[in-house]
């Protein structure tokens, strides 16, 4: 059964019930409404009859000195005027005036003559079911006549009384049912079967794994903080997904780095000792005074090459290995001083412009100074090999404060909504390195700092610096991005200013 089917069934079902629990509801209130009705019907007709009576009265006192002459005006007056049907009788029980159906009655007529000259007046009928309400009065008229008067209201009458109440209260009670159903069919659609139903919907959507399913949560009641817990729930679940793929990820990555570190240790053992021969045959050759300049200038290639691979063995090395951090307070606009004069004697920066911009009076950095270098450095490398076919090739160093709180860059497998941690500090100060080379394409940007990935040609770069760079980056809690465009690249580095007023804490240690 499909889920619009049990949603369709469960509201059917509930409509009905409340239907049902409308008529029971009802029913009780016809049948309280109909007594009610039947009640005051009853109470009219007594009424009426008394007042028939007293007109009757008064007649006596002033047309009606007999009894006769009674009975002579109960038959001329209208039964509208005297309030029903009358009939008099004398002393002996006698009828002097016709009333429809007597001879059925005369028992009790007779029996209500007997009360009404004891006590003066007697009732008969009423109640329910409804049935003829009856008066009875005794008289005496001014020729010293005594009698009975008695009034009558067939059961018929009443009912035809009683029939335009009870079809205008069915006619109320069908408007309000039909009313209340349509009303509370709206209202439980909006309430409770929608929200149900999209509950139902957003529970198959996490079911099937799309996490980032949210309901819309109206309202302070429990179905309005039920869809909040959902929302809650899903929230935290995708967090906890992002956490696992991050931890795979971080698993997959050392699982490669210590792939990596065995090669590199077998390939030291392995590789060391023919580079070392290599490089200590090289500098024999560069000792004996009859080398020609070409057989030189094969031996420096040769030298160079050797110094590369032991260079690269030492770097596939040291990626593989984990290094504490060491915080502490660090001055940035030294620090970049600092990695400026080292790096402008470099053989890769000749002819290269290398030019700081220091904002004054940054505040400390909290970080590791060693680590900090090597990150500096790697991009300063980076960033004179990008420009070194410009015309007037340029680096920029810059440092300066920049506000909020930094967190590790998007890689190229992160999905686009994903939250990222951020670091604890209000404030950062950023440091970029920035070159007018060509620029990186824009679809390489989002996969730079990913591990083995480079733009370099073969034998030019191993593709594990910058991912170093940004291994480091995160271990320091600081962000590290990339920005590019034709004729300039800026590399920044956001790091966590120093917490002056308390004791330096190491942070916990990153998925890597």
């Amino acid at each position: 059964m499909s889920l619009r089917m049990r949603v369709s069934s469960l509201q059917f079902e509930i409509i009905m019930s409340l239907f049902v629990i409308v008529l029971a509801g009802l029913a009780i209130v016809a049948v309280v409404m109909g007594a009610l009705a039947a009640a005051t019907v009853d109470r009219a007709a007594l009424d009426q009859l008394r007042i028939g009576a007293k007109q009757l009265e008064r007649m006596i006192a002033r047309d009606a000195p007999r009894l006769r002459d009674l009975s002579a005006l109960v038959r001329t007056s209208p039964t509208l005027t005297l309030g029903g049907n009358w009939m008099v009788l004398d002393a002996r029980g006698r009828d002097l005036a016709s009333l429809p159906g007597a001879p059925a009655l005369r028992p009790e007529l007779l029996e209500l003559a007997r009360v009404a000259g004891e006590t003066g007046e007697s009732l008969a009928g009423g109640g329910l079911p409804l049935r003829d309400r009856m008066l009875a009065l005794h008289i005496v008229t001014a020729s010293g006549e005594h009698g009975t008067l008695i009034g009558r209201v067939s059961q018929e009458e009443l009912m035809q009384r009683l029939r335009p109440i009870l079809r205008s209260g069915a006619l109320v009670l069908l408007i309000s049912t039909s009313v209340f159903v349509v009303f509370g069919s709206y209202l439980l659609h909006r309430r409770i079967v929608r929200p149900v139903q999209q509950l139902s919907m957003a529970t198959r959507q996490v079911t099937a794994g799309d996490l980032s399913v949210s309901i819309e949560a109206a309202g302070s009641d429990e179905l309005g903080e039920l869809a909040r817990n959902f929302n809650v729930m899903a929230e935290s679940l995708a967090h906890e997904q992002e956490a696992l793929k991050r931890a795979h990820r971080s698993l997959t990555q050392s699982a490669r780095l210590a792939g990596v570190g065995r090669l590199a240790a077998g390939v030291a053992h392995e590789v060391g000792n023919p580079v070392a021969a290599i490089l200590g045959y090289v500098e024999l050759l560069f000792r004996d005074p009859a080398l020609s300049a070409r057989a030189r200038d094969a031996s420096e290639h040769v030298r160079d090459e050797a110094l590369r691979v032991r260079a690269l063995v030492r770097e596939l090395l040291d990626l593989s290995r984990y290094d504490a951090i060491d915080l502490g307070p660090l001055e940035p606009s030294a620090l970049l001083e600092r990695v400026a004069e080292r790096m402008c004697h470099q053989k890769l920066l000749e002819g290269v412009e290398l030019v700081t911009e220091l904002e004054p009076d940054l505040p400390l950095l909290d970080t590791d100074a060693r680590r900090l270098e090597q990150i500096l450095v790697n991009l300063i490398d980076n960033a004179a090999f990008s420009a070194h076919g410009e015309s007037h090739p340029r680096i920029e160093l810059r440092a300066y404060r920049t506000p909020g709180s930094p967190r590790p860059a998007r890689r190229r497998d992160d999905p686009a909504a994903t939250p990222l941690p951020r670091a604890e500090a209000p404030d950062a100060v950023t440091l970029a390195v920035i070159d007018n080379g060509p620029g990186i394409d824009p679809e390489d940007l989002p996969q730079l700092f990913d591990p083995f990935f480079t733009t370099k040609d073969p034998g030019e770069g191993t593709g594990l610096g910058l991912w170093n760079c940004h291994r480091i980056a995160e271990l320091l809690g600081a962000r590290l991005e990339a920005e590019s465009q034709p004729g300039r690249t800026c590399f920044s580095l956001a790091l966590p200013i120093a917490d002056t007023t308390a004791a330096y804490v190491r942070p916990p240690r990153s998925d890597h």
